[in-house]
């Protein structure tokens, strides 16, 4: 692993299949060439058939199946040369996929803003032109993830190889990674938890009353039974084709065209190219009266939840001045993500006698610096900071090292501010609540010996781009550098644990597991155990490197998921006990009503 060259290997063992490998003697011209004369509507269709492919599990991970999907009798030939091709490059132990959600969106957004075009091809040259186009898209993408071996050149050797990997898969890792019902599972129970905050208070209840006025819904449980219909669709298709949704023709027919009209992508609309925020704001498109294609499930099934963020914020922008939410955003991530999401889960998967203070409770005592919740259970404590923060969508796609770590430190590490002074980011406040608890001047709680109880700082995250390989590493990193500085302070700290990054969805979908089988302490010291690196490992292969790092580097949410599946206590949370009474309101207060006796 010494040189760039044997470095380069390794991070292309599994990589997508660029134009100059399938064509090494032909000069690729643009998408726009290969394009020209094709017909839009099937271009859009093959682009959302492309984003229909499971993230796990897809047949279409086959490349045979794939090919024969795409290409008709008469490329049969060239389909052939193809795979002749890939099969060579496999045979070295290299994995190579064809397709991927980043190129299969690119195409749709660059046809879909070409307009109608008469047809000029045959069906024939399509396939293949359209095939190029898209490798041309995937050249495009391994080009730029190049800037993730650039941006770590000058990193010291524990930090390079999982910074490389971080680099090269978080501006994807979202789009890729992910259990489609899991994420419909846990987007639902956020979105009944956000509303009920919403309408809790006058200030966001009229914020609420005029996004509900925006889809013409009388109550957030109309909205929501508009929308779910959709995305049920989209999880219950299993066939691997894209997924239409055809209107009932009935008295109602023009009230839900209406609603799925604002979701649509429309042709005037400017698509911003910063990962596809457009998309992710209208993730259907229409092919005619009453039929609109979803354009990528992912996209629509966030809609339910993080989709709503969003759309409240652009619904209070244009609210009159005396009527909007001030400082909307810090207000959304403190009072709902922390003070309800947190809380409430927390509650939740630690259900038994135990020793608590929440954020709120330490800051009405008075306490300055607090963590976010503090929680013993016997000998072990939890320190937990709740981050709910986006980076901006161009620095996201950079694949810049240094664009993350400037990002990321502002909130998860300390900010320099103008006077001089810094500004503490989660890892800073967790280190100051180890402290005090260390030196017993916690004033809550210390009656323990600090030398026998075991520190647990774990930093919870609100979206699931951060469950990408490395992203942990680097906050732990962090982590440990300023840890050894209280231990030159004299301070104990050998039963403090690594920081552990923790998406909220992970408590959330496991809260069954975590309060009635595994405590959650417990999940994170087998964590600990499975991500340590041992430095000093010799390898003989660069493919055991590769096995090696990636396992070790997997994301918390990934291994909750694969600890649990494992053990067989995988139980998805009780969803229509706490969805349901919220939902159907009027159903379940019938229900409740005595039957007349007479």
């Amino acid at each position: 692993m010494s040189s760039n060259s044997t470095l380069t290997n390794f991070m292309s063992m599994e990589q997508l299949l660029e134009f100059q490998v399938a064509f090494a003697n032909e000069k690729p011209l643009t998408p726009d060439r290969y394009l020209k004369g094709g017909n839009r509507e099937v271009i859009l269709k093959v682009a959302a058939r492309f984003l229909s492919f499971k993230s796990f599990g897809s047949k279409f991970k086959d490349n045979i199946e794939f090919l024969q999907a795409i290409f008709g009798p008469e490329n049969n030939d060239f389909a052939n040369k193809i795979y002749d091709k890939i099969r060579i490059i496999e045979g070295s132990g290299i994995k190579i996929n064809i397709t991927n959600p980043q190129s299969s969106l690119k195409l749709f957004e660059f046809f879909f803003e070409k307009g109608d075009q008469r047809d000029a091809q045959s069906h024939a040259e399509f396939e293949r032109n359209m095939f190029k186009a898209y490798l041309v898209f995937n050249s495009e993408f391994t080009h730029n993830q190049r800037l993730s071996f650039s941006s770590t050149e000058e990193l010291r050797g524990d930090l390079k190889i999982p910074m490389i990997l971080f680099c090269m898969s978080y501006p994807v890792s979202d789009k890729t990674n992910y259990d489609i019902n899991q994420i419909w599972t846990t987007q639902l129970i956020k979105a009944t938890y956000l509303f009920q905050f919403l309408e809790c208070n006058l200030k966001t209840k009229l914020l609420l009353d005029a996004f509900l006025a925006h889809f013409n819904c009388l109550s957030w449980q109309e909205y929501l039974k508009n929308l779910l219909p959709l995305t049920v669709s989209v999880i219950q298709n299993d066939r691997e084709v894209q997924t239409d949704i055809v209107v009932k023709h009935d008295e109602n027919f023009s009230k839900g065209c209406a609603f799925i009209e604002r979701l649509i992508v429309q042709d005037s609309d400017e698509l911003d190219q910063n990962d596809f925020l457009t998309l992710r704001a209208r993730p259907f498109y229409k092919v005619r009266d009453g039929v609109y294609r979803v354009i990528f499930p992912l996209f629509v099934v966030e809609k339910i939840f993080k989709g709503a963020y969003f759309l409240l914020r652009d619904v209070n922008n244009i609210l009159p001045s005396g009527q909007q939410i001030q400082g909307f955003k810090s207000i959304y991530c403190h009072e709902f993500s922390e003070k309800i999401l947190l809380y409430n889960i927390l509650e939740i998967i630690y259900p038994g006698k135990c020793i608590r203070f929440s954020g709120k409770t330490l800051a009405e005592m008075k306490m300055d610096g607090a963590p976010d919740y503090y929680l013993r259970k016997g000998k072990d404590i939890l320190l937990f900071e709740s981050k709910d923060f986006l980076i901006r969508a161009d620095k996201k796609v950079s694949f810049n090292f240094h664009i993350y770590e400037e990002e990321f430190a502002k909130t998860l590490y300390y900010q320099d501010l103008p006077n001089g002074k810094e500004k503490a980011g989660a890892v800073m406040q967790i280190i100051t609540s180890i402290r005090r608890i260390l030196k017993k001047e916690f004033p809550v709680d210390t009656e323990y010996n600090y030398k026998e109880i075991s520190i647990y700082p774990i930093l919870i995250t609100h979206d699931h781009q951060y469950d990408a390989p490395g992203f942990n590493f680097l906050i732990n990193y962090w982590f440990q550098e300023e840890l050894e500085r209280l231990k030159e302070e004299g301070l104990f700290i050998y039963h403090v644990k690594p920081l552990v990054v923790v998406n909220i969805d992970s408590l959330i979908y496991h809260q069954v597991g975590l309060s009635e089988n595994l405590p959650f302490h417990e999940v994170l010291n087998a964590y600990h155990g499975h991500s340590q690196i041992n430095q000093g490992i010799k390898f003989t292969t660069t493919p055991e490197v590769v096995q090696y790092f990636m396992n070790k580097l997997i994301p918390f949410a990934l291994f909750i998921d694969r600890l649990f599946l494992n053990r067989g206590i995988v139980k998805q949370p009780p969803i229509m006990d706490f969805v349901g009474p919220a939902l159907f309101k009027e159903e379940f207060e019938k229900r409740k009503k005595p039957k007349s006796t007479s």
